[in-house]
């Protein structure tokens, strides 16, 4: 069966096309490198936007925080996933080394707007930490300010780490990569402004904190309830380590129901719904094809590649064939190309 691109990553290749197409909808070279990237860091477009995209219990290091957030009326907690591993789009090379070494000298630095001079006084990185290849921090943002206002309305959907290179930087295929990294600040970026490495996240933290106290077996909103000791933190702590993602046996296992509603607010939900539906509509067509006899379906091709969701599901189809990326797109031009003709007659 096809799979369809997941609404989340939609986003990401439309930025793909937007950087390598010219003002085109599609062309080779964007879907190239999209999939490439794709490749590179092992993810599929299939699934939700989320790095990496196995189950796991991840942000693990905030539960000291947790009564703290609760209690804390003044501010709103965002759980932000901030750089990976990767090389980003202004080709700046950022190894695993470097940034666990580099995390820990996010926490207090400043954050502004889109890398402008507007600084934003009323968020605070109030800790960071490296987990699951990925350099998360968590941000207390003033409530009634601008920043949460924005975050809020979603004019503001992803950050942008600021770093400097106290020991150079080294040429290599994939850009300049940073040696002895460490973290000057963080910008906000506006829906308008493309960032260098599109896994970045904002996340409210309310859902996180639900989740991890159904997990500990206690009401973290309940004032006068006891934790858990210190020595079952230490043994959760070190099962999150060694299994990834194994919680202990006494305790239930969180469904991927309950994860997905942690990472992905209601109304993207509902929008990742209709997305749906819409790509099951366009796909039925081209199923019934692939049932029929290849001769017949030669001698008619499926009019469904003329349209967009047509085109990009028997690319993927071809894909997931054994055809390249290339032969993929070639062949299925052609078939734009005869559907167009027979259309036409």
């Amino acid at each position: 069966m096809i799979m369809p691109r997941h609404p989340d990553f939609e986003k990401i290749h439309q930025a793909f096309m937007w950087r390598y197409c010219s003002g085109q909808a599609e062309c080779e070279v964007g879907s190239s490198n999209y999939y490439a990237w794709l490749n590179r860091l092992g993810l599929d477009d299939t699934k939700p936007y989320q790095y990496p995209q196995e189950t796991r219990e991840n942000f693990s290091w905030i539960k000291p925080h947790l009564e703290f957030i609760k209690e804390d009326e003044q501010a709103k907690y965002f759980k932000v996933e901030a750089l990976f591993p990767l090389s980003s789009m202004n080709r700046n090379v950022y190894t695993k080394d470097e940034l666990i070494k580099a995390c820990r000298t996010l926490i207090g630095k400043p954050v502004n707007l889109n890398h402008t001079d507007e600084v934003l006084p009323e968020v605070q990185i109030v800790d960071a930490d490296y987990e699951d290849d990925t350099v998360e921090c968590l941000d207390r943002i003033e409530k009634n300010s601008k920043a949460l206002q924005m975050i809020e309305r979603g004019d503001i959907l992803q950050v942008s780490i600021e770093a400097a290179c106290l020991r150079g930087t080294e040429e290599t295929p994939e850009g300049s990569a940073c040696k002895g990294q460490i973290f000057t600040g963080k910008a906000l970026l506006t829906k308008d402004v493309l960032p260098g490495v599109p896994l970045t996240r904002i996340m409210p933290v309310e859902k996180l904190v639900e989740s991890f106290a159904v997990m500990d077996g206690i009401n973290v909103g309940e004032k006068g309830t006891d934790g858990p000791k210190k020595e079952e933190n230490q043994q959760l702590k070190e099962s999150a380590v060694t299994e990834h993602v194994q919680p202990p046996r006494t305790l239930p296992a969180p469904s991927s129901a309950s994860l997905t509603s942690i990472v992905q607010p209601q109304d993207e939900l509902r929008e990742e719904i209709k997305d749906l539906q819409g790509k099951y509509e366009a796909l039925k067509s081209d199923l019934e094809q692939l049932k029929k006899p290849k001769e017949e379906a030669r001698r008619e091709p499926c009019k469904c590649v003329l349209t967009k969701e047509g085109f990009w599901a028997r690319f993927h189809q071809l894909r997931g064939e054994g055809a390249s990326k290339s032969e993929a797109f070639r062949l299925v031009s052609l078939e734009v190309i005869e559907a167009a003709t027979k259309k036409s007659v």
